[in-house]
């Protein structure tokens, strides 16, 4: 069973499995494509910080995570590194005061009474312990996508353009556009983590809703500007629909960007 992966709330461990799951994957020329899969594959979002002590084995097990995905467990996983850490010794240089304003609108969807990290939300619902989490993405797993997600991208001038076709049957779903990185790994010079040596995937570097789909099928090209700061080969871009009464994810895909921009 997936839930025998992980261990009980308060360890983080995950076995190794198969690697990313696209239900299409086709790549040439610098441009990579790709199709959602019938089932919901929905957004595992963490919130997190370089100052917070008790971050560094949330981080790994995302990580692990990431590598456990497959045709039977797909979830899109993304690490949003908050600010409000940074005050207390050490700023963290992916973190976004837009991150910690998205953290606190989901706690009060939530009835949440304070924020905190390491915090894990699934589909938008605040998500304690590990069990919990691989529960809550396998249940996900089994129920059928009302949305498809086909796209492309390739890039261009320093730019990465999506090309995106979609089918959607809920009115005003937000769309929203994310790129993430991983492989980053990071000395830490000052506050609660100082002196440690912390590895970060799925740091989110870009997440911005683009649109605010119609009914139907929607198909539209996107530019995203690729930051100077951001290791390419390490990038990652996915898709996120989201259900607009609730937060919850009606569709999401995901996928590495390496072979994107591959030199030809």
């Amino acid at each position: 069973m997936i839930s025998s992966l992980f261990s009980g709330t308060n360890r983080f461990s995950i076995l190794p499995a198969a690697a990313l799951f696209i239900a299409a994957n086709f790549t040439y020329a610098g441009e990579v494509k790709v199709t959602s899969a019938p089932t919901i594959t929905p957004v595992v979002e963490l919130y997190t910080s370089e100052g917070c002590s008790s971050c560094p084995p949330a981080d790994k097990w995302v990580s692990k995570l990431g590598d456990t995905i497959n045709a039977d467990f797909h979830a899109v996983p993304l690490a949003f590194h908050v600010d409000y850490w940074n005050r207390l010794g050490w700023p963290d240089p992916f973190s976004k005061k837009a991150y910690t304003e998205r953290q606190k609108q989901l706690a009060i969807q939530n009835r949440q009474s304070s924020i905190y990290t390491p915090e894990f939300l699934v589909s938008g619902e605040e998500t304690r312990g590990t069990n919990r989490v691989v529960r809550a993405i396998a249940e996900a797993n089994e129920e059928l996508a009302q949305v498809m997600i086909t796209y492309g991208v390739r890039s261009e001038d320093n730019r990465l353009v999506a090309e995106m076709l979609i089918n959607n049957p809920v009115k005003d779903a937000p769309l929203f556009l994310v790129i993430y990185e991983n492989n980053i790994v990071r000395e830490i010079g000052a506050g609660e983590n100082k002196g440690r040596t912390l590895h970060h995937d799925f740091v989110v570097r870009h997440w911005q809703q683009v649109d605010t789909l119609p009914v139907g099928s929607y198909e539209k090209e996107h530019l995203i500007e690729v930051g100077d700061d951001w290791n390419q080969e390490n990038l990652g871009f996915a898709v996120v629909v989201l259900d607009p009464k609730n937060g919850a994810t009606l569709q999401a895909l995901r996928t590495p960007l390496e072979s994107v921009f591959t030199k030809s």
